[in-house]
């Protein structure tokens, strides 16, 4: 975890102008696309719902039943067109002006049927005016629909009913807009609408958001003000329509009362002249009965009524299985005594006829697929199919016990009343067909008179409790969380992109890159030697490069363990690793040890150690000795720097060197050096140059790998060390160059305050090549 973390940070080091970058730029795309944003403003009002007791079918015309019965079918009057046309026909919502100053201007503007959607310019030039259909993508031209002069109708052609005045015009160049039909911004509108009631509340909110809280405000109250007009308009229609309903009931009920007044007459008038049983009577005969015949010509009469009912409600019966089990209201008017008699019957026949009464009302508005008019139709067809139907089944059960239970009391007494006439019964069935007739219209009449009431004295259902107000602070200003969004998301990027590019780095940077994918032990590691100009920054640099260098040459001789002179190759992956740098100053640390040191400089395409240690002649060199060109006293030269330290150059470069490398005579030279010297270092061409450093690493038997980081490509190292797997050579480990004051490497620093070391000039003495900070 801790190495994770480490080498993350060395990835934020690395690339922090990277992320800095990065983070700039987030940060001020995210300033720039808050200068378009607006902020969110919400408004609302509320609206009372006054309570209403009973349900529609049970509330009588006195306590004037309400235009809808359930808070969705209020939320839906809201949202309806029949409000929401009026809202932005009143505020002309249809028009959008390019500028907020010219909404006077084009507010005047009214949509014909022909109106064409779209947008739309009035260029303005002295005192004519242009018409315009501006170019919507590149390449096309601006359209010109019309020209005129100013305070003429402009754009009849495109449905246009908009004449401004010259005055309203004048200092302007030209007025642009934005026209769409008012149903589709009543629907846009309805849209961004928020209605809510909440449960076991008479209160309704509407709730409008938006970027203009005045316009917002002023949309809200007229929204408002318009539902509460339509809510009323609706309900007086309702009212009105069952008022209707209820005075033609009336005028059914006057008729059939007449009729039944002049039966009566009729009858009493062609009776009185008839006999008796040898008895004159009097108009009518039921004055002249005892009360056994009242009781009986009462029973007899009232069995013929039920039996005529009955009757009739079965031909009513059969006939509605034909309609598809639906009653005829006007065959159940033919049986009003037996409707009469049925208070549940009476009931709902009075609350169909409300019914079909409030779905005219609607049909008049609004259209069949509209909720509350099919949830309407679904009530009538309901009653008609089931409830009128099962209401009457029950009346014809009951007829048939009443009318068996009378037959029996009228056969028992049949022995004693057989001699009443006919003329007598008759007439018991008028006296009792009038009175029912009397009682129906009463009742009618009195229902009429409390609909007429209800119809002028009816109270609006809802009111305007708490008006829109433009509010002054935003609901919610996602400025701020812009800005805050950007900037995350720009560090996020910021630190992603270094890691991705950490992760895709194929050069070496980390200690375990090289112990881990490569396989390498770290025999040690140098710091970075900058040579900086301060003397004591210097002498500090210079005494972390010596003691480095000491632990390396102490970790060689450990590899060899005592066992004969130290001897091995000095190579790197690819060019500028610094691995002549490192051969010379491991050499010089080995012979400051006290041992007998030669370096050879093994790099015969590219090596320069002659220089290092000169003033040296490159001839004769390695190379002349391999050729047989010269002997080995003539190429060993000793150093300057050390006493204890020689060094066989190059030699002269020539075309199958790298095969002089590999042939007989470089084991001898070696085999031959280890009799003269104590360590034997050499420098050779790095691994991708060619076969040169397999063939001196075969001869020495011994190889340490210089990896410098952030410059070793660490798949070209993978794929020589393959290479080297195979071959006769021992890998030593690896020594990291360069490592500078990178995190991942502070553990292999030294302690400061503890060098060796006296002054910078010793500094300079003892290292070899530092002119050049790390080597090339």
């Amino acid at each position: 975890m801790g190495e994770q973390v480490a080498r993350t940070l060395a990835a934020l080091k690395r690339y922090k102008w990277l992320v800095i970058a990065v983070i700039a730029v987030g940060s001020t795309a995210g300033f720039i696309l808050t200068r378009f944003v607006s902020p969110k403003y919400d408004v609302s009002a509320s609206i009372w719902i006054a309570a209403t007791s009973g349900k529609a079918g049970t509330i009588g015309p006195v306590s004037a039943p309400g235009l809808v019965n359930s808070d969705v079918a209020w939320m839906e009057l809201a949202r309806s067109f029949s409000v929401l046309d009026k809202v932005v026909g009143k505020l002309a919502l249809y028009v959008y002006p390019d500028i907020p100053s010219d909404t006077v201007i084009v507010r005047d503007l009214f949509p014909s049927d022909s109106l064409q959607p779209g947008l739309y310019r009035v260029d303005l030039t002295g005192d004519s005016y242009t018409l315009i259909r501006p170019a919507q993508q590149r390449g096309e031209q601006d359209v010109v629909i019309e020209k005129g002069t100013v305070g003429d109708s402009i754009g009849r052609s495109v449905g246009f009913q908009w004449q401004p005045s010259a005055q309203a015009l004048a200092g302007r160049k030209a007025v642009g807009f934005y026209v769409v039909t008012p149903r589709e911004a009543a629907f846009e509108l309805g849209s961004q609408l928020t209605v809510s009631v909440a449960q076991n509340s008479n209160l309704m909110r509407f709730q409008l958001s938006g970027s203009k809280p005045g316009m917002l405000a002023t949309t809200l109250n007229t929204l408002s003000r318009e539902f509460v007009s339509e809510a009323v308009r609706l309900k007086r229609e309702n009212l009105t329509v069952s008022a209707e309903a209820t005075e033609e009931q009336l005028q059914q009920a006057s008729q059939q009362l007449a009729e039944a007044q002049s039966s009566l007459e009729r009858f009493k008038i062609n009776t009185i002249t008839l006999p008796n049983e040898q008895m004159a009577l009097t108009p009518g005969v039921s004055t002249t009965m005892n009360p056994v015949f009242t009781a009986y010509f009462n029973d007899r009469v009232a069995y013929e009524q039920v039996r005529r009912d009955r009757e009739a409600l079965d031909r009513i019966v059969a006939e509605s299985r034909d309609r598809g089990g639906k009653i005829s209201l006007e065959a159940l008017r033919s049986v009003s005594s037996a409707v009469a008699s049925n208070t549940s019957l009476q009931s709902e026949i009075s609350n169909l006829n409300l019914a079909k009464g409030q779905l005219v009302n609607l049909q008049k508005t609004y259209t069949d697929e509209y909720r509350m008019v099919k949830d309407l139709k679904q009530q009538i067809e309901l009653m008609e199919a089931q409830s009128i139907p099962t209401l009457v089944s029950s009346s014809l059960t009951e007829l048939l016990a009443r009318e068996s239970e009378m037959k029996r009391r009228i056969d028992g007494a049949s022995q004693e009343l057989k001699q009443i006439p006919a003329r007598t019964v008759e007439e018991m069935r008028l006296n009792r067909e009038l009175a029912i007739a009397q009682t129906m219209y009463v009742d009618l009449q009195q229902r009429s008179m409390s609909a007429r009431l209800s119809e002028r004295n009816a109270l609006p259902e809802v009111s305007i409790l708490d008006t829109a107000v433009a509010p002054r602070i935003p609901s919610s200003d996602t400025t701020l969380g812009i800005l805050l969004v950007a900037i995350a998301a720009s560090v996020g990027l910021g630190l992603a992109l270094a890691l991705l590019l950490d992760r895709l780095d194929k050069r070496f940077r980390y200690p375990d890159q090289a112990t881990v994918e490569l396989g390498l032990d770290i025999v040690g590691a140098i710091p970075s030697y900058k040579n900086p100009s301060n003397a004591a920054a210097r002498l500090e640099e210079a005494s972390q490069l010596i003691e480095s260098f000491r632990t390396i040459a102490l970790s060689v001789r450990s590899a060899f363990d005592g066992l004969g002179p130290v001897q091995l190759a000095i190579s790197s992956p690819g060019p500028g690793d610094g691995k002549s740098f490192v051969s010379a100053n491991l050499a010089s640390a080995l012979a400051d040890s006290g041992y007998r040191t030669v370096i050879v400089d093994g790099d015969i395409r590219r090596g320069a150690l002659h220089e290092i240690f000169g003033p040296c002649d490159q001839t004769p060199g390695l190379v002349d000795y391999l050729a047989g060109d010269a002997t080995l006293s003539d190429v060993v030269r000793p150093t300057q720097q050390h006493v204890n330290l020689s060094i066989i150059p190059g030699g002269t470069r020539r075309r199958h060197g790298p095969e002089l490398l590999a042939s007989e005579r470089m084991t001898t030279l070696i085999r031959d050096l280890r009799n003269h010297f104590d360590a034997i270092v050499v420098d050779t061409a790095p691994l991708g140059a060619g076969i040169d450093p397999f063939a001196v690493g075969t001869a020495t038997g011994n190889m340490v790998i210089v990896l410098r980081a952030g410059e070793t490509d660490r798949k070209l190292a993978q794929a020589k060390l393959t290479v080297l797997d195979r071959m006769p050579i021992r890998l030593i480990g690896a020594i990291l160059n360069d490592i500078g004051d990178l995190p991942q490497f502070k553990y292999y620093y030294y302690l400061e305050g503890y060098r060796a070391l006296d002054s910078a000039e010793d500094a300079n003495a003892a290292l070899i090549g530092s002119g050049a900070g790390n080597g090339k």
